[in-house]
């Protein structure tokens, strides 16, 4: 008898070996959004669906809350689906979410993750918060620009130029995925500056960065770097520029 159980044991890892393969191979759905627009009390979203290992033609659809199709779309090659629809805030947080489900021809239906758009779009907390600092001279003397993102966080964020003081210099509220630019001049005194993301769930703020003061020497390029360079060295460790360069 122990040939055949060992036969039979043989027949069982094969099996278990051919599910694990099958389920390996099986397709995935893919789901992402972007914001279009932002309004008061919806959002305009952009909602892509992808399956990339399944087969052509693949039938998309987008389902939202207690099983509602909302939108459907037939893909002939390897491309997403896209769909533009309104988001409206509800009452209830489960009424905000949406799913793909991917049909091929063969009879295949995937389903993806389930995508909760009401923490997406009002209740994300802002994060990971980048300011970036850079001193330029474009001969109509030396400026500073800083650019400024949060990484995620709902729409709509404010960003704000804020000085150690607290005082709020310049505010800007770019559409959503895109970053806050402030450009300002060089003062005779140097100063403190931070970033400040603000969106309705919290704030969060950039370390401050000092700004060394006064007018850029005039003279070649190379001039102008060692003099940046040795302003750098003296001014703080907490200094954050991207570039010192002369256009």
């Amino acid at each position: 008898m122990r040939p055949l159980l060992l036969f039979c044991s043989a027949m069982l890892a094969t099996g278990s070996f051919s599910m694990e393969q099958k389920t390996a191979l099986a397709p995935e759905v893919i789901i992402a959004y972007r914001v279009l627009e932002v309004f008061p009390t919806s959002r305009r979203v952009l909602i892509t669906c992808h399956s990339p290992q399944g087969t052509p033609p693949i039938t998309y659809s987008l389902w939202g809350s207690q099983d509602i199709e909302v939108a459907k779309k037939v893909v002939k090659g390897h491309d997403p689906a896209s769909f533009s629809i309104n988001v409206t805030l509800k009452s209830r947080p489960d009424l905000l979410t949406y799913t793909c489900q991917a049909a091929t021809s063969s009879g295949t239906r995937t389903a993806s993750t389930k995508l909760q758009m009401y923490w997406e779009l009002w209740a994300k907390p802002v994060s990971q918060l980048q300011a970036d600092f850079t001193l330029l001279d474009r001969g109509s003397g030396p400026r500073v620009e800083m650019s400024c993102q949060a990484s995620s966080g709902s729409p709509p964020i404010t960003y704000s130029l804020v000085g150690k003081d607290g005082h709020v210099h310049l505010q800007q509220t770019p559409h959503y995925g895109q970053p806050a630019n402030f450009s300002f001049p060089l003062t005779e005194t140097s100063r403190w500056f931070q970033c400040q993301a603000q969106n309705d769930v919290n704030v969060q703020s950039s370390p401050l960065t000092l700004v060394p003061p006064g007018q850029l020497p005039k003279g070649p390029t190379f001039v102008l770097a060692a003099s940046l360079t040795s302003i750098a060295a003296i001014a703080s460790g907490m200094l954050g520029w991207t570039a010192w360069t002369r256009l």
